[in-house]
């Protein structure tokens, strides 16, 4: 009968080659059993296994190199039964550990996990160690800041501080944007874990609600610019509608003039064939049109300024009487129109104040708003230098003031005629 030391050199290390190839099977199982904490039985089987494997193995070895006195007279059949069943149990085990593996979280699958999570985490002790930092927050760390987390305080440190060259405040929460455009919101919680307070940095990739928002605010600008013109183009379209108004009213008095007149001339050349009643009452209305001197509301300077700017959401607030002179009336309608739209523009108010007080031989008309004053020097140019040469031409002066607060005043000879006083708007 065929033994293990009847074997050719060949035959024999071959078999003990395969036996090592199973003990180091056993050994790889049993290692992995104990890091994914399976239960007793398992690991107990796979140390068993290597025990037996290992005792095999180190007898056919001594037989092999001929240190063994004793022949080992196992039949190379049963030798082979049993290194084929020690094989089949190596890779049964191998299957069933893998299977556990993906049923069950083990140490090894949280980490797994952790570092595919697209977002940046990072748990460290109070001193700054890190205990767990994934991919993400590794590789954040390393585009920003050109090194690997190693002191998880100073990367939030260097994440919330304001110098960082690439963090955009919003609110409370810091946006940091990296080199390739994406926008990560950094924040902090503190947990307590067995007793133990554990920083938690997380870092949330919110690129594309980041961009969508500045597009908002872009089209939410545009917007608004585009309203505040439709708003004053409304009260020009209403200033022309209420002008050829005022244009078809004189014609229809024109008209009704010149009938009067025909109606007159043919009463005097055939008075038979004119109703003297109706003629004289068709004088009369015309008569009553001409010399009446009641003043309609849109006939009153600064009607149409007053309802643009109610169109455009500013209330205006006048204390005194605005100056009602033909010649002054223009220029107060502009620096009024030039104040509504700075306020708009510039002080992000909706409430414009206008002071008037009138003195012997002057207007003084100071204009304030409830907005923010003015960050750097203003610098007059568009409306406000118009605004200057006009006050300039009709012998006034223009002040403009920023401490304490935003003040323009203009100041405006009075002239000595009749004139419409208009005021009280608000």
């Amino acid at each position: 009968m065929m033994t293990f030391s009847k074997l050719s050199p060949f035959s024999a290390g071959m078999v003990l080659v395969v036996f090592f190839i199973i003990l180091i099977t056993f050994i790889y199982n049993m290692v992995r059993s104990m890091i994914l904490k399976r239960n007793r039985l398992s690991t107990c089987v796979s140390v068993v296994a290597v025990i037996v494997t290992f005792i095999i193995f180190e007898i056919l070895e001594m037989h092999f190199l001929g240190d063994f006195l004793i022949g080992f007279e196992l039949p190379i059949i049963m030798l082979l039964l049993i290194q084929m069943a020690l094989f089949i149990l190596a890779v049964t085990q191998q299957y069933a550990i893998g299977k556990w593996e993906r049923s069950h979280i083990s140490n090894m699958s949280v980490k797994e996990a952790f570092d595919r999570l697209p977002t940046g985490l990072c748990y460290y002790f109070d001193d700054g160690v890190p205990v767990m930092v994934n991919d993400a927050m590794q590789c954040i760390s390393r585009e920003m800041f050109g090194k690997s987390v190693t002191d998880a305080e100073l990367l939030w440190e260097n994440l919330s501080k304001s110098e960082t060259s690439k963090l955009v405040q919003e609110g409370d929460i810091p946006i940091v944007k990296s080199t390739d455009g994406r926008a990560f919101s950094i924040k902090r919680n503190l947990l307590r874990i067995h007793g133990r307070t554990l920083p938690e940095i997380i870092a949330v990739d919110v690129s594309t609600e980041y961009r969508m928002t500045r597009e908002l605010e872009s089209r939410q600008a545009k917007a608004r610019r585009l309203n505040s013109r439709l708003k004053a183009l409304l009260g020009t379209i209403e200033y022309v509608t209420m002008n050829r108004e005022l244009l078809s009213l004189k014609t229809a008095l024109h008209d009704n003039i010149g009938q009067s007149i025909l109606i007159a001339k043919r009463y005097l050349l055939e008075p038979e064939s004119v109703d003297k009643k109706e003629m004289l009452k068709f004088w009369r209305n015309n008569i009553k049109h001409l010399l009446s001197n009641e003043v309609e509301e849109w006939e009153f300077p600064y009607y149409v300024i007053s309802r643009q700017a109610d169109k455009l959401g500013i209330k205006l607030q006048i204390t005194g009487e605005l100056p009602g002179e033909s010649r002054l009336i223009p220029v107060v309608d502009s620096a009024i129109s030039v104040h509504i739209g700075n306020v708009l523009k510039h002080a992000g108010g909706n409430e414009c104040r206008i002071n008037v007080e009138k003195t012997a031989g002057s207007y003084i008309l100071n204009f304030l708003n409830d907005g923010k004053k003015p960050d750097n020097v203003i610098i007059e140019r568009g409306g406000l230098k118009n605004l200057r040469r006009d006050v300039e031409n009709i012998g006034g002066r223009l002040n403009i003031y920023t401490s304490p607060e935003f003040r323009m005043e203009i100041i405006l000879p009075v002239e000595d005629s009749n004139s419409v006083i208009w005021g009280g708007v608000s």
